[in-house]
């Protein structure tokens, strides 16, 4: 190990050791992580054959000397805390190490938001991060940045896309729980902050019917047997949304047979051209 014990936190950052006693290492309280989850399988490997990549930490005294009023939030007796690695870390205690392989890298945590920055982009990309814990850390780099356009630059995404990540912490308790919990997917609850928590559970009803319903479609297109089709099915009652026009249309659309929803096609094309008609021919009277 290339530090002693005996050492100063600022000999040991500035040796940059490459191995460090599990003891010394603190969690990061910035960590967007609200929970570490499903670690069994991480620390059955970690047990196995070690830990294969180092974890990223940045030392107490260079996080302290940015952020003095947060001392108290870090443990006694930690000397290093998590950059990136949190899962890891607790894998390794739970594996039973003593020690584990390190890089130390004090500038990510010189301000705020170059230690947000990390934290951030060191955990997103992971599945094992919810879309819940994904958005808080986001809006809080949009605040750093002051817009969701210089976030979006900064971190290389579309503006649109930050914009439909944060739409999840306007959904109601009763969708956030589902999509926690897995009952919900991200794509039938986002961008649907404008709507009532009643509107909101409405239209991802009918954006997650659209779904399956386009699923046995293409299913039956395949020409593929259905290995439930056999199974009796109870029908559920779909309660339709009559105050929201849109979400009526997409669960009508999704339950018609590819003919039937050309035909309605056609017919509201038609219907729009005839409007469209009138609406010319209005226009130069009303001149």
């Amino acid at each position: 190990m290339s530090t002693t014990l005996g050492q100063t936190r600022s000999d040991a950052s500035y040796k940059q050791p490459s191995e460090l006693p599990l003891s010394w290492i603190g969690q990061n309280p910035d960590n967007p992580r609200e929970a570490l989850r499903d670690l069994e399988p991480l620390t059955t490997s970690i047990r196995e054959i070690g830990l294969v990549n180092a974890i990223t930490v940045a030392s107490v005294e260079a996080y302290i000397q940015e952020r003095p009023a947060r001392s108290s939030e870090i443990a006694a007796d930690a000397r290093y805390i998590v950059v990136d690695g949190h899962r890891r870390l607790e894998a390794a205690r739970r594996a039973g190490l003593t020690h584990v392989r390190v890089s130390v890298d004090d500038a990510l945590v010189s301000t705020d938001r170059s230690l947000l920055e990390a934290a951030f982009v060191a955990n997103v990309h992971r599945d094992d991060m919810n879309p819940l814990e994904q958005a808080y850390a986001l809006k809080k780099l949009v605040e750093f940045y002051g817009s969701q356009n210089k976030a979006a630059k900064r971190l290389g995404i579309a503006q649109s896309t930050i914009s439909s990540k944060l739409s999840v912490l306007e959904l109601g308790p009763e969708l956030q729980a589902d999509l926690l919990a897995g009952r919900r997917k991200v794509v039938h609850v986002r961008n649907l902050s404008r709507l009532s928590p009643q509107q909101q559970k409405q239209r991802a009803d009918a954006r997650a019917a659209a779904t399956e319903s386009r699923a046995a479609e293409r299913h039956h297109a395949a020409g593929a047997p259905n290995p439930l089709s056999a199974i009796p099915r109870q029908r559920t009652m779909l309660t339709m949304p009559w105050a929201d026009g849109v979400a009526c249309a997409e669960i009508a659309i999704s339950r018609m047979r590819p003919a039937e929803r050309a035909r309605m096609l056609r017919r509201l094309w038609q219907e729009a051209e005839k409007e469209a008609r009138a609406a010319r021919l209005v226009a130069p009277r009303r001149a």
